[in-house]
């Protein structure tokens, strides 16, 4: 019995000292269902990843967490408004590009903890999607632009690749 409080009480102090628990990757389907909020955003303002203590001492983000000015564009599900808001997660998005976002909002800001619940979009507008699409439809829309952008940046990054291997062998 001894035993089992002391193995209860190390995993409670290592969840609290993670501070954040990350959920693995559970599909699509879930993902849509659990996040109460789907918007597409613009990352308005990079995030610093260090801050300083009052004593001066540099140290790292809050919790693994970067907190991130964003403007929602777009609310594919949810209550929620278009305009200036805040994001918190591990994902860290660069100024002026656009995000799918599966998150959820309570007391002022946007919760997308793991970083597969931000999908980069681009620096270009994604697709308008105002006409009567279902969520779903809407949701493989975007997927399908990321998709198409990440094989085209493959390919350029390959080619890079193969230029920097020539320059290698002389």
């Amino acid at each position: 019995m001894k035993t089992k409080a002391i193995v209860i009480g190390l995993f409670t102090a290592a969840f609290a000292a993670m501070g954040v628990l990350i959920a693995p990757f559970q599909g699509w389907d879930n993902l849509k269902r659990y996040s109460s909020d789907i918007i597409i955003a613009r990352c308005g303002n990079t995030p610093n990843p260090f801050n300083v203590k009052t004593n001066g001492i540099w140290i790292d983000m809050q919790d693994g967490m970067i907190d991130s000015q964003i403007q929602v564009l777009s609310v594919l599900k949810g209550a929620t408004n278009l305009g200036a808001a805040r994001l918190t997660s591990q994902y860290w998005p660069r100024q002026g590009e656009h995000y799918l976002i599966f998150a959820i909002y309570h007391d002022g800001f946007y919760q997308a903890i793991e970083t597969y619940r931000v999908v980069p979009l681009g620096t270009y507008r994604p697709p308008d999607l105002s006409t009567g699409k279902t969520l779903d439809e809407k949701i493989h829309i975007l997927l399908q632009y990321r998709f198409d952008n990440l094989n085209r940046q493959m390919k350029e990054e390959q080619e890079e690749k193969q230029r920097l291997e020539d320059g290698l062998k002389k």
